[in-house]
């Protein structure tokens, strides 16, 4: 009977001692819930205010309270995007908007832990797509963030904005293909042009060439072989009128019969 009761004592005291463990873990992490949300409201504050370098700092200190901080995630991400559009330099551009499109990815993979901040992080995704001109992807982020939330006049107002700049870049680069191809042409037949022309003098130059090449006629054999082309057109010009002659003395009597 001692020894039930010791067991049972034994038992109700480890059950205490897990209960007091329990509740110290539940005080802490509601501690460290309470910490991580202070820091970030403060890092809001100072976002609002345009110190983005300084909110970044905050939402970081709320991540190492907090890895798994989708808020604290989201507003780091925003800071980057922020200070990637006032960045001086092209490299330290895209590094910040790299980071920032990495944050914001891993926010909008908690669509069912929660739909309305990873709407946000997609349409943050296209509105940077759309920064940097590629309007196909920033259409692909805006519908994406528009199958979560489809009541957001916002988001459809961008991708209205992104298929338009996405159909202007297609009817200019089908231009532009229309004028290669005219280029292209007008070069083939200024090519062909220039061939036959090409072709032509190099006929003119043989044709030339032969000429020069042809032996010249004797001043006194050309002399006779016109006079011999006279003489001849003398005696067919002689025959073709004595001819005539008989002709018309024949129609004459003929005329003048009557039957």
């Amino acid at each position: 009977m001692k020894k039930l009761f010791f067991r049972n004592i034994k038992a109700l005291m480890l059950l205490l001692s897990l209960t007091v463990v329990l509740l110290n873990a539940f005080d802490l992490s509601a501690t460290t819930n309470r910490q991580e949300r202070r820091l970030v409201n403060k890092g809001n504050e100072l976002f609002r205010g345009g110190h983005y370098l300084e909110a970044g700092e905050f939402y970081q200190q709320a991540l190492k309270l907090e890895p798994g901080s989708k808020e604290a995630l989201y507003n780091l991400g925003l800071t980057y995007v922020r200070r990637a559009s006032a960045a001086q330099s092209d490299s330290l551009r895209v590094q910040l908007a790299k980071a920032g499109a990495e944050a914001m990815q891993a926010v909008a993979q908690a669509v069912k832990e929660k739909p309305d901040l990873a709407a946000d992080a997609i349409f943050n995704l296209g509105n940077i797509a759309f920064n940097s001109e590629d309007y196909a992807q920033a259409v692909d982020m805006y519908k994406q963030s528009l199958r979560i939330r489809p009541e957001d006049e916002k988001t459809r107002r961008n991708l209205r904005i992104a298929q338009k700049k996405l159909q202007q870049n297609q009817d200019q680069n089908q231009d532009q293909d229309k004028d290669k191809d005219k280029n292209q042409d007008q070069q083939q037949n200024q090519d062909q042009e220039q061939q036959q022309n090409q072709d032509r003098n190099q006929d003119q130059q043989q044709n030339q060439n032969q000429e020069q090449q042809q032996p010249e006629i004797n001043p006194q054999a050309a002399e006779q072989i016109l006079q011999a082309l006279e003489n001849k057109e003398n005696q067919t010009r002689a025959r073709v009128n004595k001819s005539n002659n008989g002709q018309e003395a024949a129609g004459r009597g003929r005329n003048n019969k009557r039957w």
